[in-house]
């Protein structure tokens, strides 16, 4: 009997992003994009959410993205990114954005704080903790997103929107953006 493929693997998920499914990627919290800057860095050190986003716009549309975005600098970045009004809008790439429900501060609201070497320090205090990147596929109309996690004891993974709610650290969605190419 032949190996039983798991759901993600059934999926037809476009291989720029299918890559990144691959299990030797692991998660790690501290692996920013100012670490990890290549996909070898990320098989090399660990990859976490935002590291996982700034190489998939590299592979979707050919664009480094400035390292110091991290997660609260990615999220309020309108150079690069525009806002998309709702699901229904979505294309492949996109970003979407999570944090706590029970967090009561609009993330436009936080006055970043950094330290003497450029970190931010009040990072506890901005409500969006994580992003994940838009398939392009859904799944009985529910967008299957890709990110980096350490729920669940894997990697990087691809849920259906609707298991974000089932977490209190994912259970708001703040947003959705898409990038836009920089002259």
């Amino acid at each position: 009997m032949g190996k039983r493929r798991s759901k993600i693997e059934e999926l037809k998920i476009d291989s720029r992003l299918g890559q990144f499914l691959n299990p030797e990627y692991a998660y790690k919290f501290s692996q920013n994009p100012n670490v990890v800057r290549t996909k070898e860095d990320a098989l090399r050190s660990g990859i976490n959410c935002i590291s996982l986003a700034h190489l998939v716009i590299k592979e979707l549309f050919d664009y480094e993205l400035p390292p110091d975005l991290l997660c609260a600098e990615l999220y309020l970045d309108h150079e690069h990114f525009e806002p998309v009004a709702d699901t229904t809008k979505m294309q492949l790439g996109d970003l979407v954005w999570f944090g706590a429900s029970n967090f009561g501060k609009d993330p436009f609201e936080v006055e970043l704080r950094y330290g003497k070497h450029g970190q931010l320090i009040n990072w506890r205090e901005f409500p969006v903790k994580h992003v994940a990147i838009y398939t392009g596929l859904t799944e009985s109309c529910d967008p299957l997103l890709l990110h980096a996690t350490f729920v669940g004891g894997v990697n990087n993974t691809v849920w259906p929107m609707s298991k974000f709610r089932s977490y209190q650290r994912y259970k708001k969605m703040h947003g959705i953006t898409r990038f836009i190419m920089v002259n």
